[in-house]
């Protein structure tokens, strides 16, 4: 009965625990203007204004993966989609226009997929993107608290595979943060993206880098059943 508690106790302790917010790495100050993308943020209000999405959605938000999937809402339905990525950003683009492309939707699941931090001119260390994806991760828990978040790992691209070592590290990293969230959860595309240990060609378009309707349907099949269990 006393190792009953004990574990029943342990259980208590580790439940009530919060993730680790903390930077693992020197701030990174961006070389760019985080409001490069305002137009893409405007075209989304004007979208809004003509037909506001239901509050406690599913909103996409990150990068261009997410841009460029305009069936989003059709590959996942009828789970209700709300596609918030814009081209070319990264997370502290994603974190300087959460209030207008997360939180004003107050959705009860937000999908994160951010991969252009390592790739500008300025060099950021997979630590740095780590703690770039634990700031949108605190911010999101002190503004929707109830809200789920799925956070999905780095794709391997023909093009970038040079620094594969730098976003496999990044995707180490971001998984381990993960584990310490209880309302929180990792999805690896890797599996299905990967051919003979190297990134499967055939579902890329030309660029090397987005993907192609094939690669979209795999990215279907992983995030598909995970969504609608947390529905």
């Amino acid at each position: 009965m006393k190792k009953y508690f004990i574990v029943l106790g342990l259980f208590a302790i580790v439940s009530c625990q919060k993730p680790n917010y903390n930077s693992i790495d020197p701030p990174w100050e961006p070389d760019y203007a985080v409001d490069r993308s305002e137009s893409a943020i405007v075209a989304f209000e004007k979208k809004d204004a003509e037909k506001m999405p239901t509050a406690g959605g599913i909103v996409l938000a990150g990068s261009s993966t997410f841009t460029k999937w305009t069936n989003a809402d059709k590959d996942l339905a009828p789970m209700p989609i709300i596609n918030r990525g814009f081209g070319g950003s990264t997370l502290p683009e994603v974190i300087h226009y959460a209030d207008r492309t997360i939180f004003k939707y107050h959705p009860k699941t937000i999908v994160i997929y951010c991969e252009n931090d390592m790739f500008g001119e300025k060099k950021k260390t997979p630590e740095q993107v780590r703690d770039a994806y634990v700031t949108l991760t605190k911010l999101i828990h002190e503004k929707e608290p109830a809200a789920r978040i799925f956070g999905v790992s780095l794709k391997p691209s023909p093009s970038r595979w040079a620094k594969k070592a730098d976003v496999e590290k990044a995707n180490k990293l971001i998984s381990d943060f993960i584990k310490s969230d209880r309302r929180h959860q990792y999805i690896d595309m890797w599996p299905v993206m990967m051919k003979n240990g190297r990134p499967d060609g055939s579902i890329f378009l030309k660029d090397s880098l987005h993907m192609n309707e094939e690669g979209y349907r795999r990215w279907v099949t992983v995030l598909k059943p995970i969504l609608e269990k947390s529905e």
